[in-house]
């Protein structure tokens, strides 16, 4: 008998992104409940989110603010499901043909996490370099592990991580300047993790951690391969990595003149 699953998807303004990508929920029947946390959406995500039922799925919308903790706003979500195993998703994420059947028939055994590939797509052109291709746990038992980072979240678990080859779509958002946006918006919350974390910041890392972050996705990643595409996702990457450093450098500037 194949295992009921829970959707988990976080949502703030995206019934643009619900109504483009969740058609494949109709070839997933197994996934009879989809557990959605809203930070207070103010298009229409609540009314699209409630016409993401396949034959059997129950949709669950909550509304909780953010917060600056991603992790905390999906432990709220899975502790409002009713099944034990958990597939998480962003809302412009789109799981593989192959990924689909993997869930449609999957059985549970003594694997209690798997991870997946996510691969981007930028400006219409699928990248296969640069840090685009990362292998993310997504899809695990909620009664073995838990969420960690306020930001780029994780599952920690103790056991061993099933890792696959199956493979999910990254569509952002791609316009440059909504891009700017939500990379000014991560880097504050991350830089305030790591200075909560007594963590400092030197003039050098502000230089050096940027140029190494573009170095690795550029050159050793092979980004270039990717063509303008690649140069762009590479040098944004680089400028997140920078704005982390100055934000935490400032924050530990207004704290020694207290």
């Amino acid at each position: 008998m194949n295992q009921h699953i829970s959707l988990l998807l976080l949502t703030k303004n995206e019934q643009s992104n619900l109504l483009k990508n969740f058609g494949w929920l109709d070839k997933c029947p197994n996934i009879d409940e989809v557990i959605i946390v809203d930070d207070y959406s103010i298009d229409n995500t609540h009314i699209v989110a409630k016409k993401l039922k396949n034959n059997n799925s129950n949709i669950v919308i909550k509304k909780r603010k953010l917060d600056n903790d991603f992790s905390a706003q999906r432990t709220y979500g899975i502790n409002q499901a009713k099944n034990d195993w958990i597939l998480w998703l962003d809302a412009d994420e789109v799981p593989s043909l192959e990924l689909i059947k993997f869930l449609t028939n999957f059985t549970p055994d003594n694997i209690k996490a798997y991870s997946f590939v996510r691969q981007n797509i930028f400006w219409e052109k699928l990248l296969k370099h640069g840090e685009s291709q990362q292998s993310l746990t997504r899809f695990f038992n909620k009664t073995c592990g838990h969420f960690s980072g306020k930001v780029h979240e994780t599952w920690i678990i103790s056991s061993p991580i099933k890792k696959t080859s199956l493979i999910f779509t990254h569509q952002p958002n791609q316009n440059i300047t909504s891009f700017l946006q939500k990379i000014n918006f991560y880097t504050s919350i991350r830089a305030n993790e790591l200075y909560k974390q007594n963590l400092n910041c030197s003039l050098f890392q502000i230089i050096t951690y940027p140029l190494a972050k573009f170095f690795s996705n550029y050159i050793i990643k092979l980004g270039f391969l990717d063509g303008i595409q690649g140069i762009i996702v590479s040098l944004l990457m680089s400028f997140h990595s920078f704005l982390v450093r100055a934000k935490l450098w400032q924050l530990s500037q207004k704290s020694s003149s207290i």
